[in-house]
């Protein structure tokens, strides 16, 4: 059966792999747009573009989406970024009533305890899942915090994406100099032990069905990131690690969790212990990792939506991935550029891959550096990227 799909946020660099496997198992994607220079706004793989409002005007949005369901068919909702996954989420009772839709999002109860960083760690803390010491922080707070995590330390947005507001605080008159700032542009915030990693990280996606069990699973090791204090993956290899799977698997059966999740994991240096650091509950940029790997988790969310069976993927490790415009600009800026392994020129080979775009979708990856380019020289972004 052709299933019609509808993709919010689909400017995003997501959008290119989730279209690609979706149209590949012969759904129909369409997908909401709200930036002219994006990804999605090239990508061959999309049938139909919609020029929408942004999702942080969240009555318009609403609106606007409610309009376009009543107009036209569409089976299942995936949302690709936070903002859009959050407001989907909380509306999503709405949503399935008036229009026999399916949403696919967790019920908010249980993401909020995922998407919000502080009420994850309470989580963990609670259930024996290991992760960074963390307190909530506020002004009235600072020293009770900072002698609970101590230092060294970060400061974290409860609710951000992509890294931005963290910064590292080494002092108590760190956190009274830089909190405030932090405070004032993304809200409410934590104080989390720094990890001293080895330099890499881990990505594992799981998807939990509606019936208890996992439907799929990928471990991604990022080894590349921009910017280069903790951002966004733009080389990594899928692995396997049993104890990663084991550890993700069991907080979603205590989080009852349904649907997809994306775990980021550190190792400490160290000791080599697992720390979980944060679960996105949306489909992150790496998702084409999977995909190559044998896991196409964009059709198990739409087949488990529908309410047909889905099976465990036969999961291949071993295959790369790059984020073309993001490795440019690590390249552009790390000191191991010409040191780093496997080399930065090994741009082909039959397990490399690129996660913004392909030779049979070339336009995205150049739209792409467009717009990375673009979102550097603003002061604003350059600031919560990399400054802090």
């Amino acid at each position: 059966m052709t299933f019609h799909i509808l993709l919010l946020d689909g400017h995003t660099v997501q959008s290119i792999s989730v279209a690609r496997a979706l149209k590949k198992t012969g759904y129909k994607v369409a997908a909401f747009i709200s930036e002219r220079i994006s990804f999605g706004a090239v990508c061959r793989y999309i049938d139909k573009r919609i020029w929408a409002p942004k999702v942080t005007d969240s009555e318009k949005y609403i609106r606007f989406l409610c309009d376009y369901l009543a107009r036209n068919r569409v089976d299942v909702i995936i949302p690709m970024y936070d903002d859009s996954a959050e407001l989907l989420s909380r509306n999503k009772a709405m949503f399935e009533a008036r229009f026999a839709v399916r949403c696919a999002v967790p019920d908010f109860p249980v993401f909020d305890k995922a998407h919000d960083k502080q009420k994850l760690m309470e989580f963990c803390r609670k259930r024996g899942f290991p992760h960074p010491a963390t307190a909530r922080l506020s002004e009235e707070n600072i020293e009770m915090a900072a002698g609970y995590v101590g230092f060294p330390a970060i400061i974290k947005p409860n609710i951000s994406a992509g890294a931005r507001g963290i910064v590292q605080v080494d002092s108590i008159e760190d956190i009274h100099r830089k909190f405030p700032v932090i405070y004032r542009q993304f809200g409410a915030c934590t104080l989390q032990h720094f990890i001293n990693h080895s330099g890499v990280y881990y990505n594992v996606m799981l998807y939990r069905s509606a019936r208890g069990h996992l439907a799929g699973q990928t471990v991604l090791k990022i080894m590349r990131y921009f910017p280069l204090k903790g951002g966004t993956s733009c080389y990594c290899e899928t692995i396997r690690h049993d104890a990663l799977m084991r550890i993700c698997a069991r907080v979603l059966d205590e989080l009852q969790w349904v649907g997809f999740a994306d775990f980021d994991i550190m190792e400490e240096k160290d000791t080599g212990e697992l720390k979980i650091i944060e679960i996105n509950p949306r489909i992150p940029a790496s998702i084409h990792g999977a995909y190559v790997s044998g896991v196409n988790f964009p059709d198990i969310i739409v087949r488990d939506a529908m309410g047909e069976s889905v099976e465990q993927s036969d999961y291949h490790p071993g295959e790369s991935l790059r984020f073309m415009g993001l490795d440019f600009m690590w390249f552009l800026f790390s000191a191991d550029r010409f040191r780093f392994r496997p080399s930065w020129f090994r741009f082909f080979g039959r397990n490399v891959h690129y996660q913004d775009g392909s030779f049979k979708d070339p336009l995205p990856m150049l739209m792409g550096c467009v717009s990375g380019i673009l979102k550097y020289l603003h002061p604003v972004f350059r600031k919560s990227k990399l400054e802090a």
